[in-house]
């Protein structure tokens, strides 16, 4: 099995669909990457238009000049910057026209100095044209032929330039119902270039070694993770700003690397991308409570700029919590949907003081949004203070049917129908799901 082109790739992927990071932004990112030795940064946002869409068309002149500046900065920082173009949407893989544009697109991008490229097949339609089913008998054979075209390519003009590939199967479930796609690549794509995954899901909860040693023998090299743990492009209601984990230290040395595709408010991303470097640096054990607790001390600074404000260090670790990972709430949180479930399970006759603490809680909760506005970072404010509005929301809904339930065991009457006006994901969802058990029972 050949190795990776490089050493260990870490970084960001900018690969969500919604609005990209302006300059400002990128530079703060590579000036994160530079502090915390992470190396790779890939550029592959959706809705550039001609990086997708769009992608035949040349950059326009004030568009080249943002590209330019990018990837100096990127070199600045002494980070390995990627350029991806993702054409699948309606390439014509037996046109020579297309992968000739395909190629322009390439050298238009050398000469503003970029070195190395992705080339994306996620996300696209699953059929081929009518003229390439003559050429291709299948969707990787067309892929990994237009990848070997222009990994060639590019190595003619750079030849330390290397290629990201992402395959349509891009995830372990897809990989259940795709018949032979991955086999063919792993027979047809040019071994030094390497492969974009997912893990078993497209937002994968944990990746084992196991999981990737069964793919490095389909694929016939080790794959690069494309890491959604945090990305919220799929669901703008949710913020996720727990740690980087589900991932054992010993499945570094499987990969060739990770690239982690984050929330798309770039400020919020902090703890999880510091996370991810200290996973990175890491060499033993893994605990990824522990690099949150250190995580959050290192941003809370961002937090405290202003004399003003009363948001709190204790405050932090409350938020965190309660936006913390798609598949598993702060330790926080998760007791207070427990307090929460146990009250609304308890006749209100047997609440005692638990009824006061979760209140005080809630009332934590709501004072997030209040304590957060003297911060001096207003672009960090504007990104979580929409998920804290819903929450507050949500909790005091909660808070309300609580009061409805114990007026009914005091008074007789029925408990308040604003409890199921909610639809939402993260802790909003779980109150409001808990709300909706709660209705249904006799």
């Amino acid at each position: 099995m050949p190795e990776s082109s490089t050493s260990f790739s870490c970084g960001i992927a900018e690969g969500f669909y919604g609005r990209p990071w302006n300059a400002r932004q990128r530079h703060q990112l590579f000036g994160w990457m530079r502090q915390w030795k992470l190396n790779t940064y890939l550029y592959a946002p959706k809705d550039d238009l001609k990086q997708r869409v769009g992608w035949r068309e040349p950059y326009a002149e004030m568009e080249v000049a943002e590209i330019a500046a990018l990837i100096r900065d990127a070199e600045r920082h002494e980070i390995q910057h990627i350029y991806a173009l993702s054409p699948g949407l309606d390439l014509r893989y037996s046109s020579a026209s297309d992968v000739a544009l395909l190629k322009a697109k390439l050298s238009q991008l050398i000469e503003l100095g970029c070195r190395h490229f992705a080339l994306l097949f996620d996300d696209i339609p699953p059929q081929m044209p009518p003229e390439d089913t003559r050429c291709f008998p299948s969707f990787a054979q067309a892929h990994c032929a237009v990848a070997n075209q222009i990994f060639s390519f590019a190595r003619t003009r750079i030849p330390e330039a290397r290629l990201l590939f992402c395959p349509t199967v891009y995830s372990g479930r897809m990989a259940q119902e795709a018949g032979s796609y991955l086999e063919t690549v792993g027979n047809m794509l040019e071994p030094s270039i390497d492969v974009l995954w997912t893990g078993p899901e497209v937002i994968s909860e944990s990746i084992s070694v196991q999981s990737i040693r069964e793919l490095q023998a389909v694929i016939r090299r080790k794959p690069m993770i494309w890491d959604n743990l945090h990305a919220n492009d799929y669901d703008l209601r949710q913020v996720f700003l727990g740690p980087y984990a589900g991932r054992p230290v010993e499945l570094k040395s499987e990969l060739a690397g990770i690239l982690s595709n984050p929330n798309c408010q770039f400020e919020v991303n902090f703890v999880p991308l510091r996370t991810l470097a200290l996973y990175a640096a890491s060499s033993a054990s893994w605990d990824a409570r522990q690099a949150y607790s250190a995580a959050q001390k290192e941003w809370f600074a961002a937090f405290g700029e202003n004399g003003q404000t009363s948001f709190t260090a204790n405050d932090l670790e409350l938020l965190g919590d309660l936006f913390y990972l798609p598949h598993q709430f702060g330790v926080r949180a998760q007791r207070f949907i427990d307090d929460f479930q146990c009250l609304l399970r308890t006749p209100p006759s047997e609440w005692g003081e638990a009824s006061e603490a979760f209140a005080r809680t809630c009332g934590e909760i709501c004072q997030l949004s209040s304590k957060l506005a003297g911060i001096r970072n207003r672009d960090l404010l504007y990104s979580l203070q929409p998920f804290l509005i819903e929450i507050s929301q949500a909790v005091r809904v909660a808070l309300t049917h609580l009061a409805s339930l114990k007026a009914q065991s005091e008074l007789g009457g029925k408990p308040s129908p604003e409890a199921t006006a909610m639809r939402s994901g993260g802790i909003a969802g779980a109150i409001q799901h808990l709300l909706m058990l709660a209705a249904q029972r006799p």
